[in-house]
């Protein structure tokens, strides 16, 4: 039976993103998804000059760079 598992692969290893399959020595097929940006095409300030006015609760440019920082860091 065939399961799937996700990750990462960086640098030659791949970083499992939640379980590890509990099997050793076991024959795998990869299949590529999408690559992950190592910088970020726009930083908030620009989102937000395009899109002034869509936020419904006023935030700065600071807690919003913030929460962007905390979400990037959860998906490594």
């Amino acid at each position: 039976m065939l399961k799937s598992y996700a990750a990462i692969y960086k640098q030659g290893h791949l970083d499992w993103l939640d379980d590890a399959p509990e099997q050793d020595n076991v024959r795998v097929i990869v299949t590529l998804v999408e690559s992950i940006p190592q910088n970020p095409p726009m930083r908030a300030r620009e989102i937000l000059q395009q899109a002034w006015g869509c936020i419904e609760k006023p935030y700065s440019i600071e807690q919003i760079d913030a929460d962007i920082a905390k979400m990037r860091s959860e998906w490594e």
